[in-house]
């Protein structure tokens, strides 16, 4: 782990790359919007199919189907809070380098 001082640095490194390049600090970062793209469409398929499973497992009194339902949108509620957490902690970051 980097002490403050030097972590502090690198952010403002990486506040000044972003404003000047934007595209190439994507590229560094190693997420470029495309990957983004992807991971969110892969966000909303899965929770789409846990919806389905639970729908169609009441319907068809399917135990099975609700309780993998049931379990899947557990796991995605638990994605959903983990991803705002670290969206929250990245502006929080970006926010402190002035």
């Amino acid at each position: 782990m980097l002490p403050e001082r030097e972590r502090h640095a690198l952010r403002e490194i990486e506040a000044e790359l972003q404003a000047s390049d934007p595209a190439f600090a994507a590229a560094l970062s190693g997420r470029t919007l495309r990957e983004k793209w992807r991971a969110n469409l892969l966000l909303v398929l899965c929770d789409v199919t846990a919806v389905v499973m639970l729908v169609v497992g009441l319907f068809a009194r399917d135990a099975g189907l609700v309780l993998w339902g049931t379990v899947a949108a557990g796991a995605l509620v638990a994605w959903h809070i983990a991803r705002a957490e670290s969206a929250r902690k990245s502006t929080a970051d970006s926010s402190t380098v002035d």
